[in-house]
């Protein structure tokens, strides 16, 4: 055979192997507790080193799709509770995969003391490494957005809205206002909610509430900076604490790994107003954050690891608000975003253009979009959060979700 010939057939053997290693894949999966079998909701299952991932749903399953190397990938699993796993993707031998993880030690509050100048050490520290831990330049991120409205007095579920989100978004001491959010795709209830006169006259005056933009600008990381310079007038958590102001900060406890050690520290500020930080004692970053305002708001904020920064995996607000009260009671809106496909290389994308950027005192469900039934039918995150049997059911009270979706369609 003519050597040319020959190195030809080499080569187009090679391409087609390096292809076939990193054709798009679908890996789906159930996360359980290996000591008792319970399922894991909310744990981060990605590629370990790239921008690929996303989170369990409520019953642990998951469905992971991407641009995957069967031969080097490798499919980490985390979760603030339980050890971290890493499997080769070349040990996944069965279509849908089941992990056990194994759950963390805990070591009790009350056995760990420190004095309170450790304390404000540690949270010194959180501060000075905010530039080193977080994003410090621009990249972009995709997201699955769900909002649902909810009657606190009949316990009934009154809109919801699900959409596919673009986010674009800087270093952390770029002002907020930097944020950007394109949204790709977008569907929605019929709206249920009956609102006060005063509320609608309320949202007529002012502007309207746009929950997407008020769940991202509440990301501690992000608010810091710009937070500070505004004094007592606006929440700075993290800058109280620092500063032991206005509360009470305290270790509940230290949450043990094996390649990793958590300070969890809990800061009451009244008998009203709670914040915990989960902070990663190695380098300060803080991994979880959850804000409480006792019988008005919870928040919780979720970051993982892609290669050294510290990017969102998933925020949640629960907020009770005077714009939805009626003649049932109060309203509670409740909204999320998980995060996947982080690109923190700026020349994989294009920046955003003022086009195709989200009004932010825009409501989304005011927003017109055309309902594309192809897309949702084939949008893994769904299967990771499905939607609740009870908002389908308070929902569906003289039609389909699927109807309303096609009617509610570009309106």
């Amino acid at each position: 055979m003519p050597q040319k010939l020959l190195s030809l057939l080499v080569f187009l053997i090679i391409i087609n192997q390096a292809c076939f290693s990193q054709k798009r894949q679908i890996i789906k999966g159930n996360i359980t507790c290996l000591c008792d079998s319970a399922t894991i909701p909310y744990a981060h299952i990605g590629i370990w080193g790239k921008g690929i991932g996303t989170i369990s749903n409520i019953n642990g399953d998951f469905e992971l799709k991407g641009q995957l190397n069967l031969e080097k990938d490798s499919l980490m699993v985390s979760h603030i509770e339980y050890e971290k796993k890493l499997i080769p993707l070349n040990e996944l031998v069965s279509d849908t995969i089941h992990i056990q993880l194994k759950k963390s030690e805990y070591q009790l509050g009350e056995v760990i003391v420190l004095p309170d100048e450790k304390i404000n050490e540690i949270f010194k520290h959180v501060i000075k490494n905010l530039k080193i831990n977080y994003p410090d330049k621009l990249y972009q991120c995709e997201a699955f957005y769900r909002e649902v409205q909810y009657e606190l007095k009949s316990k009934t579920n009154t809109r919801l809205i699900e959409a596919a989100i673009n986010i674009q978004d800087g270093k952390i001491t770029s002002p907020r206002s930097k944020i950007k959010c394109s949204v790709l795709q977008l569907r929605k209830s019929k709206n249920y909610t009956q609102e006060h006169w005063g509320s609608k006259l309320m949202s007529k005056l002012f502007i309207n509430y746009n929950q997407l933009y008020y769940l991202l600008r509440g990301n501690p990381t992000r608010c810091y900076k710009e937070l500070l310079s505004k004094g007592d007038l606006y929440c700075n958590p993290i800058q109280w604490a620092s500063e032991n102001k206005k509360g009470t900060l305290s270790l509940k406890c230290l949450i043990k790994k094996k390649d990793q050690e958590i300070y969890v520290f809990q800061y009451d500020v009244g008998p009203e107003l709670r914040f915990n930080f989960y902070i990663n004692k190695s380098d300060c970053a803080i991994l979880q954050f959850d804000h409480e305002l006792r019988n008005i708001q919870k928040q919780s904020y979720h970051f993982t690891k892609i290669d050294d920064k510290y990017f969102p995996s998933f925020f949640k607000s629960e907020n009770i608000q005077s714009v939805l009260k009626d003649s049932k009671g109060l309203g509670m809106t409740i909204s999320s975003l998980s995060f996947v496909n982080h690109n923190p290389n700026r020349k994989d994308f294009k920046r955003l253009r003022s086009k195709h950027v989200a009004i932010k005192d825009l409501e989304l469900y005011d927003l017109k979009m055309e309902y594309d039934e192809n897309f949702w039918s084939s949008y893994n995150i769904l299967l990771d959060e499905p939607i609740d049997p009870k908002i389908i059911s308070d929902l569906e009270q003289d039609k389909s979700l699927k109807t309303q979706f096609k009617e509610n369609s570009n309106l």
